[in-house]
This record gives C-alpha cells, structure tokens and sequence, in this order.
C-alpha cells in the first residue's frame, strides 16, 4: 500500500499533519470501490481542508477532531483491509506516534 511509503516518507511532519497525509491516502485508494467512491471524494475534500489547517497549526484542536471523526467513520466502512492504517491515523492524533 502506498500509505506504507507515506508513513516512512512523513517522518519530518508534526503527527497531525502526518495523521491527515495517511487518512488522505486511505481514502484515495476507497475511491477505487464504487460502493465507496461518493463518500471518499466527500471526505478527501474534507481531508484537503484539514491537512491545511494542521499545517498551519499542527495543534489546531478542532481540525484534530474533525480528522479523527472522519477516521473513525472509515474504521466501520472499510473493515478489516485498511484498519492498521486507521488506527495508525488515530494514534498519531491521539499523540501515541
């Protein structure tokens, strides 16, 4: 998976920042199911906008939230084939990096 380049690739971002890399990558390989392609193009929009908030402030709280909430929501959509990745998002917000 590319998200594993990303994760070694980001290693110079404030976790936040790296959270919202690999939660952006998760949902560019859902657009690839057509049963999920609606949500993932919705969420990436999203994603775009946080990433920029937390690059801007790595410690902006209400982005941190609105990451981890779209992080969560995927954790049920997409089971168990990209949930390491879902949890890695979550740990790096939660600061367990």
């Amino acid at each position: 998976m590319a998200s594993d380049e990303l994760i070694e690739h980001g290693r110079n971002d404030p976790p936040s920042v790296e959270a919202a890399k690999l939660l952006g990558t998760v949902l560019t390989e859902a657009r690839n199911d057509s049963a999920l392609t609606r949500y993932a193009d919705v969420d990436l929009r999203a994603i775009d906008e946080i990433r920029a908030k937390l690059q801007a402030d790595p410690e902006d709280r209400q982005a941190t939230s609105w990451a981890r909430q779209i992080a969560k929501t995927w954790s049920s959509r997409i089971g168990s084939s990209n949930f390491r990745h879902i949890r890695r998002v979550l740990d790096l917000l939660d600061n367990r990096a």
